[in-house]
């Protein structure tokens, strides 16, 4: 419909062969646009006629981004690992949940420099944890025809990357009873009827939970442990099978197997039948289900104080304070407020002990005079009484008058100290604040850089105190003090020191000073020579003699006018 200002509404307007917009009340016409599909030509700058607009190829409309082309292509991916494990009814969930990792992934530059195969199957491996379907990790390794441990290295860095790490539902084991009817499946392959395979599996799961009880679960994995329940299930129930090959069903090594069998044969439940192993767990789960629970864990006081009234975490109120004051509290995690004091007071004692440590350096690199110095002053014992000595030592009322006056002399700089400690001690405080929160890694990443640099820094000083120890003696007082100030730091005038330190004309020594430059040597040399020839010509030939060419000889070996050595 289009607005017709005659009818002052809008109309159906309709458009006849010429081209026009007509209103189809009143006949006004709205829109005067000829259309024609015939192509049109034009003549460019040189005169030649070219067809007018442009040309669109009809492939461009089908172009995507590298983003989409990437997303398809992955999901392409994942489902062709999906069927080829033949995952089960949660497949597509399991799919879609391993996209979104990958998403996750690609963003944070996770693919860059890994196999997109690798980031695929560690994504989909790790949806299948999550979601608790039986699959390991060497089923995909298997399937892409990769080591084992190379897919393990890139789903370990894909579990930091997602900060899965630090989670506490992370660490949880995994249930060996979810692999028992895929491995039962690969193990009897349909040799017999339904009856006896459900009790084979009924049995392999009793056996399971007989080992978790006994703690033979932790620190092992699941699927040796679901291949030692099996291979005694089936001896219990007369299939005939070997460790070989419950360990090839497994992926598991057959001494591993033997290992786990060992280990249960130590067990109360190796003795048992299997009627009686599966009375036992029986009675075990009927104590599980009618064992009386209290009404709320915050009327439980597991302190000496049974007849006080809890307060929190099983505690009375005094021994909640005390637990509070001595931890710092329970919040944090696997790093608690009171491994975080603990640390930071490490910390400030590796600190201090670093700072003693670099003055013993700096004393020890102070020089030998300054060593003879303080050996003189510890031998004043004889100066003590002397009225002159007692008039330059300041009492108790003349230190304080005299502190007060140079507090308010510098009473600027001290404001300015004070401020930048206080801005010292906020961002301290900031910064601690922002790392309670942060992972472990993170905060080991922080300490390793303090590590380092100050490593770097106890590296400098023992340079510089060995470069201090091997350099030459000084030939000259200038040299001297240009030493020391270059080793404190200082900022000074050099050019009014050397003009302190400059000798007179009279006394300057033959010697030169190790600082000239090249060209001054030269034009010095230059000069002598000239002066030597005016001399040649102005004194008989017998004032040359041998002598006085060895002694020339050894004032220029002495002035050092051996220039190969620069």
């Amino acid at each position: 419909m289009v607005w017709c200002n005659h009818c002052a509404k809008k109309v159906d307007g309709f458009r006849p062969e010429g081209g026009a917009l007509a209103c189809n009340k009143c006949g006004r016409i709205l829109e005067n646009f000829n259309f024609s599909d015939e192509v049109t030509f034009i003549k460019n700058a040189a005169g030649q006629s070219q067809a007018s607009g442009n040309i669109v190829s009809s492939v461009q409309s089908g172009i995507t981004s590298s983003r989409e082309r990437r997303n398809r292509i992955a999901r392409d991916e994942l489902m062709n690992l999906r069927d080829a494990l033949q995952m089960g009814d949660d497949s597509d969930v399991v799919v879609n949940m391993a996209f979104r990792l990958f998403g996750v992934a690609a963003d944070r530059n996770f693919t860059k420099g890994r196999r997109s195969e690798l980031v695929l199957s560690s994504c989909l491996y790790l949806a299948c944890r999550k979601r608790g379907l039986a699959f390991l990790l060497i089923d995909f390794s298997s399937y892409l025809r990769v080591s084992v441990y190379e897919l393990g290295s890139v789903y370990l860095q894909l579990c930091e990357l997602l900060f899965l790490v630090q989670n506490d539902n992370y660490e949880e084991l995994v249930d060996p009873s979810i692999f028992i009817e895929r491995f039962t499946k690969s193990l009897l392959k349909g040799a017999h009827d339904f009856q006896k395979t459900t009790e084979f599996m009924g049995t392999t799961k009793n056996i399971i939970a007989s080992m978790k009880r006994d703690w033979m679960q932790t620190g092992r994995k699941p699927s040796g442990i679901c291949g030692a329940a099996m291979y005694i299930a089936a001896l219990s129930h007369g299939i005939t099978c070997s460790t070989t090959d419950i360990a090839h069903i497994v992926h598991m090594c057959g001494a591993t197997i033997t290992k786990r069998l060992n280990e249960f044969a130590n067990t109360e439940a190796a003795t048992l039948t299997v009627e009686e192993l599966k009375k036992s767990e029986k009675s075990i789960l009927l104590e599980k289900t009618f064992t009386p629970r209290p009404n709320s864990a915050k009327e439980v006081v597991n302190c000496k104080h049974k007849d006080s009234k809890s307060f929190g975490y099983g505690l009375c109120k005094d021994c909640h304070e005390k637990l509070m004051e001595v931890s710092g509290g329970v919040v944090g995690g696997s790093d608690p407020p009171a491994f975080q004091r603990a640390e930071k007071e490490r910390m400030e004692k590796a600190a201090r002990e670093e700072n003693e440590g670099g003055g013993i350096e700096r004393i020890e690199e102070e020089p030998y005079w300054n060593a003879e110095a303080s050996d003189e002053s510890d031998n004043l014992s004889d100066l003590d009484g002397d009225p002159v000595v007692d008039g330059c030592i300041l009492d108790e009322d003349e230190k304080v008058a005299m502190k007060k006056s140079w507090e308010f002399l510098n009473r600027d700089w001290l404001k300015e100290q004070a401020d930048k400690e206080a801005a010292l001690k906020t961002a301290s405080e900031a910064f601690n604040a922002s790392n309670a929160n942060c992972p472990e890694y993170a905060r080991n990443l922080v300490e390793a850089s303090k590590a380092s640099v100050t490593n770097s820094r106890k590296e400098k000083r023992q340079k510089r105190a060995e470069e201090a120890k091997n350099a030459p003696p000084a030939s000259t007082p200038l040299e001297a003090v240009t030493r020391a100030l270059g080793r404190k730091n200082i900022s000074f005038n050099y050019d009014l020191l050397e003009e302190l330190l400059d000798t007179s004309s009279g006394e300057k020594s033959h010697k030169k000073s190790r600082t000239e430059t090249v060209i001054e040597k030269k034009e010095k040399e230059v000069e002598i020579e000239e002066e030597e020839e005016e001399e040649d010509e102005e004194q008989p030939y017998e004032m040359n003699t041998d002598e006085k060419f060895y002694e020339d000889q050894v004032e220029e070996e002495e002035d050092g006018y051996d220039f190969g050595l620069y």
